[in-house]
Parts: structure tokens; sequence; C-alpha cells
């Protein structure tokens, strides 16, 4: 686990240096990929490495940047934190609360402090004191933070899905450490690849256009709630109509400037 005064280096090279990096040191923390760019993480400096596995990638060093793991991220604090009525600790928290959930987001988004994770969490929190819920769709699952809530919300069947490898490894670590794996199966693809399978809710915390793409498939109408998040009031309004067409009404609106999140029920579900 990476504390707050954790030293980062980190290297962003163009292309993709592969799923398992050759002779890997202990140092590296992870690889983000990112369309045609990806990012080393390592918690030491690795500039050697670094040089010979570009040049034998047939990559290209962008940048080299050192920060502090708090200047990338808020982390769990080592208390802890309550979010929509959850307490997510880490791991090696000395005396967790019944029911906590046990975090460690590393470097990846979704540690419980910002505020569309904290939305989405609320929004979810409503439909299933509301609803019966039992299958959940958590697209752009980040360290999965919303699949390991709604599991401890009592949902049944859970899939996570992030394009993003360190993403992935991420959310299927934190998935073990809660023993939680009977319930929440994390895979690696594009949203659009998913949609198509039926969910009581889908929570989509993703880029206007991946939302706008996924608002129009025939698939999304299979789904009985969506929460949406991460787009501006503009990008909303649009999202919204759009799953309106497809027999959509809204039931939750949350503004936090600059984003807004919102919670959308068939119609033909019964409030």
């Amino acid at each position: 686990m990476l504390r707050p005064d954790t030293l980062l280096f980190i290297y962003e090279v163009t292309g993709d240096p592969g799923e398992k990096l050759p002779d890997q040191p202990k140092s590296l923390v992870g690889v983000w990929n990112e369309d045609d760019l990806s990012y080393l993480f390592f918690n030491r400096s690795e500039d050697a490495y670094v040089e010979k596995l570009v040049a034998r990638r047939n990559l290209c060093l962008s940048s080299r940047h050192e920060l502090l793991y708090k200047d990338w991220q808020t982390g769990v604090p080592q208390s802890g934190v309550n979010t929509a009525g959850l307490w997510f600790v880490l791991p090696d928290h000395s005396s967790p609360p019944d029911g906590a959930i046990l975090l460690d987001p590393s470097v990846v988004f979704g540690d419980g402090s910002h505020p569309t994770t904290l939305a989405c969490l609320c929004a979810l929190r409503k439909i299933v004191t509301s609803f019966e819920i039992r299958s959940l769709l958590d697209l752009g699952t980040g360290t999965g933070i919303i699949a390991l809530a709604g599991a401890r919300m009592g949902i049944e069947r859970i899939l996570a899905i992030d394009k993003n490898r360190l993403a992935v490894s991420t959310a299927g670590r934190n998935v073990i450490t809660n023993r939680l794996e009977s319930i929440i199966r994390v895979e690696e693809g594009e949203a659009r690849f998913f949609i198509d399978a039926r969910f009581d809710v889908v929570v989509a915390n993703l880029p206007f256009q991946v939302l706008r793409e996924l608002s129009a498939l025939r698939g999304a109408t299979l789904h009985d709630f969506w929460i949406v998040s991460g787009i501006s009031e503009y990008q909303g309004s649009q999202i919204k109509e759009l799953l309106a067409e497809q027999g959509y009404t809204e039931i939750h609106y949350r503004p936090d400037p600059p984003w807004v999140t919102f919670a959308m029920r068939r119609i033909d579900i019964c409030p």
C-alpha cells in the first residue's frame, strides 16, 4: 500500500509496453494504459530500467515526473472514510468497523473522496432501499469501489468492467481482499461490449462520449435503472434525453459542480 508521503516516479511513454514488463523491478507500482499512452509508476527512480524498456519495446519516453502520492490522489485515510453509510478502510486497518470495505486504491481512481463517487454511492443506496435489486453492472469500475459497495448493500450478482488493465488488477485485488469473489466478477474491456446482458442497475461514471454511445444502444433498454455521473450539466441533459427516448424517467438528480449525477428508471418499473 502507498502512504501519503510515498514519492512516486511516473514515466509517460508513447505506446503500450505490454501487460507484463520484463524483469520488472520490485519498485513497480503499476502501468496505466490510456489510448496510445502509458504511465509507468514506480516508488523509486528507475531511469535506467525505463530507458532499456522503451528501447526494447520500440516505445518513446515522453516525460518523467516525481510527486508525492498525496498529490496524486487523496487516498483512504488511516482512520478510514464513511461514504453513503459505508466504511472504507485500508486493508491493514487495526480494527475495521463491522461490515467495513477494505480498499487499497493504489494509483487508480476511486478512493471514496471524489464527489462523483459519493454521488453514485448515494444514488445506488437510494435505489437499493426502494427496490429489489439483485444485479449490478459497474462500468468504469476503477478500484472496484462501486461494485464492493453494491455487494455490501446486498446485491447478489455484480460485473465490474474497466478497459484499463491497472484498474482491473486493482479492483480484482480488492475483491479478493474482501472475499467477494462469489459475488463480483471483474473483467477488462470496453463498456459497449457488456451492455447487452441484462442487469437491474447500471452505474456508469464515464466520459461523455462513451455515455452518449451507450445511451443510444439497443442494449441500454435491458436494464431497470441507470446511474450516470462524471459529466457536466449540459452533457447530462443530453444523456437524459437519450435515455428518455429509450423509455426511462428521472428519479434522482444531484449537482456537484462541475459534475452532475442522476438516476433514471425504466417507465414500466413500478415506483
